[in-house]
C-alpha cells in the first residue's frame, strides 16, 4: 500500500466481514482497475484456488459488491461495481465503477496484474491528486502536468521505494494496439512531464512483444535528446561541437568561413563563456580533445529519462483478448453481467475466472 492508502476504508471492509487480506485485495482493485480475476484474488491473497477464493466471492457478491462478467460459460471476470465501496472511498462515482468495454477491461486486468507483481518494490500513486501533488513536490511546471492529464487515460505512476533518486515509473499498458498511435499521444502528452522530472522511465507493458523496438524508438524520436540535458549545453552537444569546428577555424588557423558559420559563431560566443567552457575550448584548439572526450564531458545528462519494456504472459479471457478497434462494446457487456455467480462455478478450481 501506498502513503495516500485510504486506511479507513480498509477497517470498513474489515468490519464488514472481511479478512485483513480480502479487505486489502478489493481495496487494490477499486482504487487501480475495478475489475479482477479470481487467480489475482488468490495470488495476492496467497491462496491455491479453492474454499477461500469461493467463500470470497460469494460474500462479495451477496453484499452487492461485485458483479460476474461471464465469457464463455466458464470463464469469468469480476467487476467491482458496488457503489458502497467507492462512497467509502471518497469517489463514489469512480471511473471504476462504469461497465467499461472489452478491450478496456483487458486493460484494466493487465494493470492490475502490473500494481500486484510490483507492489512490494514500488508505491503506485492511487489517485490523480496525489499525482499531482507528487509532481508539484518535484516542482514540476503545472502546464506539463495539465499536459500529461489531458492523455484522458489513467496511466499508472509508481515511486520506487527506498530509491534516493524517487525514481517515478510510467507505465504505458498496451492491451493489444494494432499501432504505436496511442503510444505516440501519450508520449507527446507526457514528454514536457518527463523531461521536468528529476529521474523518470517509462515502461511499455504489452502481452506479446511486437511492438517492444518500435516503441523504443519512437520513445527516443519524441523524447530523448541527446546531449540536450547538460545545462552548459542548452542548445545540445552537436550544437557545441559545430561551434568548437567554426570558432578553431575562424580565430585559430585564421580561414574563411560562410554566413551561416558566422551565425553560429556568433551563437555560441554569447553561450558558451563560463569557465567550463574556456577549459574545453581551450583543449578543442590544442589537439587535446576531441569529440568522444567532449562527449564524455557533457553527455550526463541532468535529467535521466529510460526507457523499458514488460511483457506480461498471464492468462485472460478470451472474450477479453479482441483486437484494438474490436473490442465488446458496452451493451454486449451489459448483457455479460451476471448478478448471481451459479453455484457450479463455486468450487472450479481451473480456468481464468
Amino acid at each position: 500500500m501506498s502513503h495516500d492508502t485510504n486506511h479507513d476504508a480498509i477497517d470498513a471492509l474489515r468490519l464488514s466481514g472481511y479478512a485483513e487480506r480480502e479487505a486489502a485485495f478489493l481495496y487494490l482493485v477499486a482504487v487501480h482497475s475495478g475489475y479482477f480475476l479470481r487467480r489475482q484474488f488468490c495470488e495476492f491473497t496467497g491462496r491455491e484456488r479453492g474454499s477461500v477464493a469461493t467463500h470470497f466471492l460469494r460474500k462479495t457478491i451477496t453484499h452487492g459488491l461485485v458483479r460476474v462478467l461471464d465469457a464463455d460459460g466458464h470463464h469469468r471476470a469480476y467487476h467491482l461495481s458496488g457503489k458502497s465501496l467507492y462512497r467509502m472511498l471518497g469517489d463514489p462515482d469512480s471511473q471504476n465503477r462504469r461497465v467499461k468495454s472489452g478491450g478496456e477491461i483487458l486493460r484494466r486486468l493487465m494493470t492490475l496484474d502490473l500494481v500486484l507483481r510490483h507492489l512490494a518494490a514500488e508505491e503506485f500513486l492511487e489517485t490523480e491528486s496525489a499525482k499531482r501533488l507528487c509532481f508539484i513536490h518535484a516542482i514540476v511546471d503545472q502546464n506539463a502536468v495539465t499536459a500529461a492529464f489531458a492523455f484522458g487515460e489513467s496511466v499508472p505512476v509508481s515511486i520506487l521505494r527506498n530509491d534516493e533518486n524517487h525514481a517515478t515509473h510510467f507505465y504505458f499498458v498496451d492491451e493489444g494496439q494494432r499501432s504505436l498511435s496511442k503510444f505516440e499521444r501519450f508520449l507527446i502528452a507526457y514528454r514536457e512531464l518527463l523531461r521536468a522530472l528529476p529521474q523518470a522511465e517509462v515502461v511499455y507493458v504489452a502481452r506479446r512483444p511486437l511492438h517492444f523496438k518500435d516503441a523504443g524508438r519512437m520513445f527516443r524520436r519524441l523524447v530523448s535528446k541527446p546531449g540536450s540535458a547538460h545545462p552548459a549545453c542548452p542548445l545540445g552537444i552537436d550544437h557545441l561541437l559545430r561551434w568548437l569546428v567554426v570558432n578553431r577555424k575562424f580565430h585559430g588557423l585564421h580561414r574563411s568561413i560562410t554566413p551561416e558559420e558566422h551565425r553560429l559563431l556568433e551563437e555560441g560566443a554569447c553561450l558558451y563563456r563560463d569557465p567550463i567552457h574556456a577549459g574545453v575550448i581551450a583543449a578543442w584548439n590544442s589537439g587535446v580533445m576531441d569529440a568522444r572526450k567532449v562527449r564524455e564531458v557533457f553527455g550526463a545528462p541532468a535529467t535521466r529519462i529510460g526507457f523499458t519494456t514488460e511483457w506480461i504472459q498471464a492468462s485472460y479471457p478470451n472474450f477479453l483478448t479482441l483486437a484494438a478497434g474490436h473490442a465488446t462494446g458496452h451493451e454486449d457487456c451489459e448483457r455479460q453481467m451476471r448478478i448471481a455467480l451459479p453455484d457450479n462455478d463455486m468450487d472450479e478450481s481451473t480456468g481464468y475466472g
